[in-house]
């Protein structure tokens, strides 16, 4: 079922587009947008925001729905790519990777944290720096606004540990046909939750068995890709037909909110992670147009380096339950970049030299091994 060719990178139409440092085109202006999202969503609220833009609160769910659809289908990508390759994977150099990426960064962030609690400049509620560091705020509900957006992180982490043991143990073929079973399952899970088991609707958007059908969809987007067969066939669609129906598969899912919370719940995030996959599909399959353009312009690719470290930072500024100065807009975002510059420069860029050897190339997740 799955042939042995060569990464896409080499064929000469369908293609991942690398750029001369071997990252990927258009990734970090994927990121970018993404984390533009959230930080969109968090501001709406905080004393100065306009408050005509008050309904574009949801867009920082839609921003970490982006995120976990590119993270499965880059992880996804090298997995497959190292499995082809080596007939196996080195799960120790895998979350070798991983702890370098992210933790240095993330128990920074928590160690701050802990130094303003004791001082009373941010409130962090019991349970809550447990469940952080231990990645698992995901499933601790009664959570304080500094290191409430540590769940995203714990639904990655949980993602990172069962992964690469799936795809090892029981193959390309049936790692691949349980993806396409997860899709289906889990918006009757999400079902069961909300209408079986009266979940509350912060479980429903970050528990990792309601929202794992996103980043099984990033990793179908990666098998896609190792088949230029398939991909060909996928992109035979014409695209002018292909952008509107992403469109519509986002809109619909925020209009299925107003329609009813519980069709929201359960399958409006269904069509939220298909439209995010569709955009992350078109525009990585282009090196021409001004979508293209604009996702490689050196601001955008920039703030796409920072996400990681934007995402971070993000929380204590963007804080609608305070008055404070320093979380008014819109002088919250630049400390927010601030912050996440210096994060980045310090902490994240060390660690990432670290973990290629001193080659910066892949410090955005290039697609090599």
């Amino acid at each position: 079922m799955f042939s042995q060719t060569e990464p896409l990178s080499r064929e000469s139409n369908l293609r991942i587009h690398l750029d001369s440092q071997g990252r990927l085109h258009s990734l970090d202006g994927l990121r970018a947008v993404s984390i533009l999202l959230v930080l969109l969503g968090h501001a709406v609220g905080t004393v100065g925001f306009p408050a005509v833009l008050d309904p574009l609160h949801s867009l920082g769910n839609y921003g970490v729905r982006f995120f976990f659809v590119i993270s499965g289908f880059l992880i996804t990508y090298l997995l497959l790519t190292e499995l082809r390759q080596k007939s196996t994977i080195n799960i120790r150099s895998f979350f070798y990777r991983r702890v370098l990426r992210i933790f240095p960064a993330y128990y920074a962030y928590l160690i701050v944290g802990v130094i303003l609690a004791e001082f009373e400049l941010v409130d962090i509620l019991p349970g809550d720096l447990l469940h952080a560091a231990t990645y698992t705020m995901n499933y601790h509900e009664e959570r304080g606004w500094h290191l409430n957006h540590t769940w995203s992180l714990a639904v990655e982490e949980q993602f990172y540990l069962l992964w690469p043991f799936a795809l090892l143990i029981i193959g390309r073929l049936k790692a691949y046909q349980s993806l396409l079973v997860l899709i289906f399952v889990i918006p009757l899970v999400r079902g069961a939750m909300w209408y079986g088991f009266d979940f509350s609707p912060s479980a429903m958007t970050r528990q990792f068995q309601a929202v794992a059908d996103a980043l099984a969809l990033g990793c179908l987007l990666a098998y896609t890709f190792h088949e230029p067969a398939r991909l060909k066939r996928v992109l035979s669609i014409n695209r002018l037909f292909l952008w509107p129906l992403a469109i519509f598969s986002l809109l619909i899912s925020a209009s299925l909110y107003l329609v009813a919370p519980g069709w929201f719940y359960t399958l409006g995030q269904s069509f939220a992670n298909f439209g995010a996959m569709l955009v992350i599909l078109l525009c990585l399959t282009r090196k021409e147009g001004w979508i293209f353009r604009v996702l490689n312009c050196k601001l955008l690719t920039y703030v796409g380096a920072l996400s990681y470290s934007l995402y971070l930072w993000q929380e204590p500024f963007l804080n609608s339950y305070e008055t404070h100065a320093l979380q008014s807009f819109p002088l919250n975002i630049v400390l927010t970049f601030i912050a996440a510059a210096l994060s980045y420069y310090l902490i994240e860029l060390p660690f990432q030299r670290l973990r290629t050897g001193g080659n910066l190339s892949q410090s955005n997740k290039a697609l090599v091994p």
